[in-house]
This record gives C-alpha cells, structure tokens and sequence, in this order.
C-alpha cells in the first residue's frame, strides 16, 4: 500500500488487515497480548470480536493462526464465552490461561495445552469474588496468587494461583496512597516484591 508504515524497515510484520473484521486472523478492537515463550504462541484479546486469538510464531514467516478462544459472534454470558474481553495473562505453574471477560464482569480459565475452556469466577458486583469490569490480570508466582484491577469497584482483587480462591481485596475510591479511580494495567515487579498498578 501507500501507507508510510508499509515502508518502514523497523517493522518486521503485523498480524490483522488495516481494516476491522471477523475472520480468523483479523480483528475488532485488539486490546490485549501475551507471548507463551514455552510454546512459540501468541495469544490476542480481540475485544470486539468477544474472542481471544492463538498464532504460533515461526521464525521465518512470522505469526500463523492456530485457534481461538470464544467463537467470532457468539458474544454471551454462557461458559466459554466472551463479552468485551479485555486482558490475558499465562500461568504456566498451573497450565492456564487467565482471561478478563469485561463485560460479562468475570474472569475466565482456559487450558494452555489445548486451548479448552476450564472455569468461570466471579459475577457482577462488589462483594466477594464479584467484579464490576474486570480490566486486567498478573500472576504473582513468588506469593503464588493472581492479581485482577476490579476497575469498577476501584480495587485489586487477589486469588489464589492454586485453586482461583478469593484471597483478598485491598483499595477503595480515592486519591490516596493505596487508593485508586478506575485502575487498569497492572504488572508485578518479581525483583523488588512489588505490584505497579495505574
């Protein structure tokens, strides 16, 4: 094309067309990613598609569609499927795949093996194990937990890595150190025993 970055040396290759769409290998909305270092995957929330999308990398010709999560335009709250799912993480301790499920207020488990659909938790609300958009997720393998931005209900959610137990909660609305407004991305600094939150 004519597009200045279709020149642009510095980048090797894209996955997905200019364009949105619904076919295996585009997408609608990505908004999250997670490269699977042990199996050569990379996997993709495609937020608009309410589906998440598995590619193996070659070396060579790049990023090869392998499967999805969720089928393209069967949005819904039934097991296995997704409403504006938003972030992944990969728990390789316990062969799973972590999903934020947006908009159906809960967060998702998937196989790492075989890419099949495990188990839901949560639902929507502010109690325990309740979620109000769920945005993001981190694994916190040194304390063997996983760690959700609960963004509607301003707080972090903490569950137990080994059966995806509530922990605990910590936050509430505020501008104070330790509170937040609508927290999003989360990562964990495993060096300094540290969780960066914005």
């Amino acid at each position: 094309g004519d597009d200045a970055l279709d020149h642009d040396a510095r980048i090797k290759l894209s996955i997905g067309t200019k364009q949105h769409g619904h076919a295996d290998g585009q997408f609608h909305f990505p908004r999250g990613l997670v490269f699977d270092h042990h199996r050569g995957l990379l996997l993709i929330v495609d937020c608009g598609n309410h589906r998440v999308q598995v590619f193996s990398c070659d070396d060579d010709d790049g990023f090869s569609f392998v499967s999805k999560l969720g089928e393209q335009g069967e949005q819904g709250s039934q097991s296995g499927q997704f409403l504006y799912p938003w972030s992944l993480a990969i728990d390789h301790d316990h062969d799973r795949i972590l999903v934020a499920d947006r908009g159906n207020h809960r967060v998702q488990s998937w196989s790492l093996s075989d890419q099949s659909f495990l188990s839901c938790i949560g639902k929507y609300g502010s109690g325990d194990l309740a979620f109000n958009d769920p945005r993001c997720i981190a694994i916190d393998k040194h304390h063997h937990r996983t760690v959700i931005t609960d963004t509607g209900n301003n707080r972090l959610v903490f569950l137990s890595s080994i059966d995806l137990s509530l922990l605990f909660s910590v936050g509430k609305r505020g501008s104070q150190p330790g509170e937040f407004h609508c927290p999003t991305g989360i990562a964990i600094d495993d060096d300094r025993h540290r969780i960066i939150v914005c």
